[in-house]
């Protein structure tokens, strides 16, 4: 091949990795929710019963495990389900305890271990730099670069409270069994 062949190869790449590091900063990373034990005769896309098995990182079609707690991943999926808006501690505590999929989370397994969390408004902030550390290992492991803060949001209000949110991209994946 040629020099400039060669040249014109690198600078496509370099090209598609900048664009790739744009997007990914403009939408924020992708992550993929595992739910098991999903009724598809329900008509629900997630309906309460089913189970939040797992949460992987999405990049460069490679799946990362994030290795959360069964009380990350409630609060995980209860973010990602309502990304848009911050909430406060509070909310996020009522917010959980009025959702019928995080009361009855894993009812369908029919399993005699309890697979429910009560999330109280004094540990939301311990949770969530929990699910910074845990998505700071996962993101080192598909080798990005992402500060966790950026992708869960602490936005102040001016009242001085604190709201979070996710800022990233969602897919729930459903299983049968």
């Amino acid at each position: 091949m040629s020099t400039r062949k060669n040249r014109n190869l690198v600078l496509e790449k370099v090209e598609l990795v900048l664009t790739e590091v744009a997007e990914m900063r403009a939408r924020g990373p992708h992550f993929r929710i595992y739910h098991r034990f999903h009724d598809f005769d329900s008509g629900l896309t997630c309906a309460p019963g089913e189970e939040i098995f797992g949460v992987c990182l999405v990049h460069r079609s490679r799946e990362h495990f994030l290795s959360l707690s069964l009380s990350l991943r409630l609060l995980f999926d209860y973010l990602a389900r309502y990304s848009r808006f911050p909430q406060n501690a509070a909310q996020i505590e009522a917010g959980i305890r009025a959702d019928r999929f995080c009361t009855q989370h894993g009812k369908r397994a029919g399993e005699p271990c309890r697979l429910t969390r009560k999330i109280t408004r004094s540990y939301v902030r311990v949770y969530i730099q929990r699910l910074r550390t845990g998505m700071l290992c996962v993101f080192r492991e598909a080798g990005l670069t992402i500060d966790p803060n950026v992708v869960v949001v602490s936005e102040a209000t001016v009242s001085s409270e604190m709201g979070y949110r996710l800022k990233a991209s969602f897919e729930w994946v459903h299983w049968r069994i």
